[in-house]
């Protein structure tokens, strides 16, 4: 190993550990949960490139079903977190309902 390989390389006590999602609580699990149905709800309505595929296809069907979904998680998060998080929340859901029918009236 070369010096300079020492100096970027973290200690072991450094590298991040992987946390089981089952060691998180319900409310962090949901919030989780969040971010994947959103980057689902953008893959499938063409704005991101597929992470396996590496293209961007429109799946409006998909695209709704993860946004229904968010919304739902979303009522029953409201109250379970800081403000702040369910503020950031809703504006996610916005975003995403108005991309949505951005790229409905698209086609």
């Amino acid at each position: 190993m070369a010096p300079d390989d020492e100096k970027t390389r973290p200690a072991d006590d450094q590298t991040p550990k992987a946390v089981p999602l089952l060691a998180l609580d319900s409310a962090s699990l949901l919030t989780w949960f969040v971010g994947v149905l959103a980057s689902r709800a953008w893959v499938d309505m063409g704005l991101l490139a597929d992470p396996v595929t590496g293209e961007a296809a429109k799946r409006l069907e998909s695209a709704r079903l993860a946004i229904d979904a968010l919304e739902g998680l979303s009522r029953v998060l409201k109250d379970r977190v800081p403000p702040e998080e369910a503020w950031r929340l809703e504006g996610l859901l916005a975003d995403l309902r108005l991309n949505f029918v951005r790229q409905a009236g698209s086609e």
